[in-house]
């Protein structure tokens, strides 16, 4: 069978050489001439990307295949199914690993990996034949294994495992591309994508805010650093061993909106989001209040949930003391009518129907 790994992106270097070219040079900081060779080039690679990670519709007859890989920092797997000759990615996901499972040892986290993968994918799984692949060779006997004591955590991982496959294949770390990606995710900073680092310097430069930080007594580290080798100066706080730029008052309403747009999270995700990499005076309260007033949060999402109160009603006394209504409907077109008003009283039981034409009433 055709490993769809070994056809990731096919030929990308000489589709991206004019790209590359382009950055050898002996002067640094040389103006760089686009021309229309590379702006061709960088679209070829964005499709041949594209392609390659685009997802398909599922197929109940094709054979399925769960890739897993973990990382110090994150574990990760990707479902496909071999079709017209090839893999096809079916959906991909990933996790960071929490405090107590960065100490894992490496066979615990491609364990952990698995699992989760198919506690992920369960809906996709189960009751049918896949194989696991995975680039750690221990990981393929652990089913086979008797005379080992495992620990408690790892007989739950391979017995919840086993209840969905016990076939797992061995792929090397160089043809597992994909999952090698997602397990390093960590490493890349997709918050900064779309931020302008030169409109926020000129802004930093223009705030009278500035210099309250670097005299206040706070935890904070404020230096000036380059986030990239051609990016501005920064004022940054530099306390949590990576760079977090102070961002001035102009520039914090955009950058939530880049942030928050993204997937829309709630207080908590963003706040995580935008804390670890950028820093100022009241954040937490802004971004909290940002995120409540979001129309687009208010009117997909359901932040309470109302619960009527249990009501006591007493036994009718006497005949339509009280009485119960209801409208019933739409219901098939008779007569002009579609709707039902029912009224029945609780003492007699008495039913009445009254037939209507539409339950609007004029404005």
């Amino acid at each position: 069978m055709i490993n769809f790994y070994h056809r990731f992106l096919p030929n990308i270097a000489a589709t991206l050489n004019p790209l590359y070219g382009a950055l050898k040079s002996s002067k640094p900081r040389q103006e760089l001439v686009w021309s229309q060779e590379m702006k061709q080039a960088l679209l070829n690679g964005r499709t041949a990307l594209a392609n390659a990670a685009m997802l398909v519709h599922p197929c109940t007859d094709c054979p399925l295949a769960l890739t897993s890989d973990a990382s110090d920092v994150a574990v990760d797997a990707v479902l496909e199914q071999f079709n017209k000759g090839h893999w096809q990615p079916l959906s991909f996901f990933n996790r960071q690993l929490r405090k107590a499972e960065i100490k894992f040892s490496a066979f615990d986290r491609e364990l952990l990996g698995v699992y989760m993968a198919i506690r992920h994918f369960r809906f996709m799984l189960e009751g049918r034949n896949f194989t696991i692949y995975t680039d750690h060779k221990p990981l393929v006997h652990a089913m086979a294994k008797t005379t080992e004591l495992w620990s408690a955590r790892q007989q739950r991982h391979l017995s919840a495992i086993s209840e969905f496959s016990t076939d797992i294949a061995h792929v090397s770390g160089k043809n597992n591309i994909d999952a090698d990606c997602l397990s390093r995710s960590r490493t890349t900073n997709v918050v900064f994508l779309g931020i302008d680092h030169i409109a926020m310097a000129r802004a930093q430069a223009a705030s009278i805010d500035q210099q309250a930080y670097k005299t206040a007594f706070t935890c904070l580290e404020i230096t000036n650093t380059r986030l990239n080798e051609q990016g501005p100066e920064l004022v940054c706080d530099v306390s949590t061993g990576r760079p977090r730029p102070i961002v001035p008052p102009d520039c914090r309403r955009r950058l939530f909106d880049v942030v928050h747009n993204l997937s829309h999270p709630g207080v908590k995700a963003i706040d995580k989001m935008v804390v670890d990499k950028f820093v100022w005076h009241g954040m937490r309260n802004q971004i909290s209040r940002w995120v409540k007033e979001c129309h687009h949060c208010q009117s997909s999402k359901i932040q309470n949930h109302t619960k009527a109160p249990l009501e006591h009603f007493s036994v009718p006394e006497k005949r339509f003391s009280h009485i119960d209504i209801d409208i019933v409907g739409p219901l098939p077109f008779s007569s002009g009518f579609t709707y039902l008003l029912t009224i029945i009283d609780r003492n007699t039981r008495w039913p009445e129907a009254i037939p209507l034409r539409g339950i609007t009433t004029p404005k």
